[in-house]
């Protein structure tokens, strides 16, 4: 897949892949410092999940898809630090059940969400800064021993996950990493909006 020119890693969108990226931290960092605590735990509508789940969501997805998967180094959420943020049962967000979910932001504080995307940042783009434009060429392998390990590559999450397998890496990074955060961010505008209407 790497020789594949058709899904060769475009020249020049490195920049881009970090302003987007940087932009994914920190929107979702100023969405979470602009919502109340209320908020947090609220639902906008039936079915919607709670507010704090979907920002958790978004945060650890982005955790998953550089640590986990790029750089195949534990999540920053596994460090001692972070014990309180981590949520085994809600994985990363992907297959987390309702139950797990509203847990989440039931018990995962906004504060703590802010601090844990503020971590992650300056060590997640320098860690892009210092990637070879060709290793971002090769295929994204979510079948490692640490996502086997984590239970990704299991019943609930793989069925969410599975069509990224074997794309090329940059790809991967511009999906979890930037375009999924976009649409979570523009529901949770949505939903905020609705619920201080």
């Amino acid at each position: 897949m790497a020789g594949d020119s058709r899904l060769a890693y475009p020249p020049g969108i490195k920049p881009l892949l970090r302003f987007q990226l940087s932009g994914s931290i920190n929107g979702l960092k100023e969405f979470a410092s602009k919502a109340t605590d209320d908020q947090w735990t609220s639902r906008a509508f039936d079915g919607a999940n709670l507010i704090g789940f979907t920002v958790w969501h978004a945060a650890r997805s982005i955790d998953w898809a550089v640590n986990c998967v790029l750089r195949d180094q534990p999540e920053l959420v596994d460090g001692p630090e972070w014990k309180d943020v981590r949520r085994p049962d809600a994985f990363f967000g992907a297959g987390a059940t309702r139950e797990a979910a509203d847990d989440v932001a039931r018990t995962v504080p906004r504060q703590r969400v802010i601090d844990y995307l503020a971590a992650m940042g300056p060590e997640t783009l320098a860690w892009l800064d210092s990637t070879p434009q060709e290793w971002l060429d090769h295929p994204v392998d979510l079948k490692s021993d640490r996502a086997r390990a984590r239970g990704y590559t299991d019943e609930p999450v793989w069925p969410e996950i599975e069509d990224l397998n074997g794309i090329p890496r940059w790809q991967f990074l511009a999906r979890p990493g930037i375009s999924h955060i976009r649409v979570h961010y523009g529901e949770l505008t949505s939903q905020l909006e609705s619920l201080r209407a």
